[in-house]
C-alpha cells in the first residue's frame, strides 16, 4: 500500500479539482469585472487568502489524508503494483501459501466458464467478489507476516520482570528528578506490554481470517464442479463475505497502528501518558 509519508499532500490538495475549480471561478471574476476599478484586485486578494488558508490547513486534515492514500492506492490496485509489493514482501512459504489460494481461484474460473452463456453476468459478479476475497488474502498474509516480526521482537515475560525491577529500584529513589525518569520508563514499558497483548489478539484474528478465506475459496471450488447455475452460490458467498468484511473492520487500522518493528518504541514514547492501558504490572 502506499506509504503517506512518501505523499505530498500539500501538492495534492493544490491539485485537487475542487481547489482548481476555486482558482478558475476566481481567474474568471477578475476577468469578467476587468473593467471595474479595484475589482480584480480585490479578487485576486480574497481569493490568495483563501487559498493560503486552505493550504495551510487542508493538507495536514485526518480526512483528507485518508482520502488521498485510499485514492492513490486505488490506482496502485487497478495498476497492479500492490499486489505484486505485498506478494513481494512475503516469505517463500506465504508465497506458496498465495499461489495455492490463487491456483483455486483460477480452477474456479474455469468451471465457470463451463457454465451456459446466460449465466454470465452471474459469474462476472462472483468473480469480481472472489478477486476481492483473493486481495485481502494476500493483504492477510503480509498482516500476519507484520504481526510475527513484532511478535518475535517483543517478551511480555521479560517487560514484567524489567517492570517489576524498575519498580524496586523507584522505591528507594530520594531525587525527583531521577524518579521522573525511571516513572517514565515506567510508563513506556506499561505501553510496550498493552501493545504486545493487543497485537497478539489482533493477530488471532488475522490467522482466522485466513482459514476462513482458505475454506471458503475450497468450498466454491467444490460447489463449481457440480453445480449447474452460479446463482446457488450467489447468497451464499453474499453472506460470506459481508462476514468477513465485518471482521475485517477490527483490524483495517493496523497499517497505521502498527508501525514497522523498529519504530515502534519511537511512536510509543510520543503517545501521551495517560493511556498505558489495562496490562499493567502492579
Amino acid at each position: 500500500m502506499s506509504d503517506y509519508r512518501s505523499i505530498n499532500f500539500t501538492r495534492e490538495a493544490f491539485l485537487h479539482p475542487v481547489n482548481l475549480g476555486f482558482l478558475l471561478t476566481v481567474s474568471f471574476l477578475a476577468l469578467l469585472f476587468s473593467g471595474t476599478p479595484w475589482m480584480p484586485t480585490i479578487l485576486f486578494s480574497v481569493g490568495l487568502g483563501l487559498e493560503l488558508l486552505y493550504l495551510g490547513s487542508v493538507p495536514q486534515k485526518p480526512w483528507f489524508r485518508r482520502h488521498i492514500t485510499s485514492r492513490r492506492n486505488e490506482e496502485l490496485r487497478r495498476s497492479g503494483l500492490v499486489e505484486k509489493g505485498q506478494f513481494d514482501q512475503l516469505d517463500l512459504a506465504n508465497q506458496k501459501r498465495f499461489l495455492a489460494f490463487r491456483s483455486i481461484y483460477d480452477k474456479i474460473l474455469v468451471n465457470f466458464e463451463r457454465l451456459p452463456d446466460s449465466s454470465r453476468p452471474l459469474t462476472r459478479q462472483l468473480t469480481e467478489r472472489l478477486e476481492q476475497m483473493m486481495r485481502d488474502y494476500l493483504a492477510h498474509l503480509v498482516l500476519q507476516e507484520r504481526y510475527r516480526e513484532y511478535l518475535d521482537h517483543t517478551s511480555p515475560e521479560s517487560i514484567t520482570i524489567e517492570m517489576r525491577s524498575l519498580k524496586k529500584e523507584m522505591a528507594g529513589v530520594t531525587s525527583e528528578r531521577l524518579l521522573e525518569v525511571k516513572q517514565r520508563r515506567l510508563q513506556i514499558l506499561e505501553k510496550r506490554l498493552t501493545r504486545h497483548h493487543i497485537a497478539a489478539e489482533r493477530a488471532e484474528i488475522c490467522r482466522s481470517q485466513q482459514e476462513t478465506m482458505e475454506d471458503a475459496i475450497r468450498y466454491v471450488l467444490e460447489k463449481s464442479i457440480t453445480m449447474s447455475h452460479p446463482g446457488e452460490l450467489d447468497g451464499h458467498l453474499d453472506r460470506l463475505i459481508s462476514e468477513l468484511e465485518e471482521t475485517s473492520a477490527i483490524i483495517q487500522d493496523i497499517d497505521d497502528d502498527f508501525p514497522p518493528t523498529y519504530t515502534v518504541l519511537k511512536q510509543l514514547e510520543g503517545q501521551s501518558d495517560d493511556d498505558s492501558g489495562p496490562y499493567v504490572v502492579r
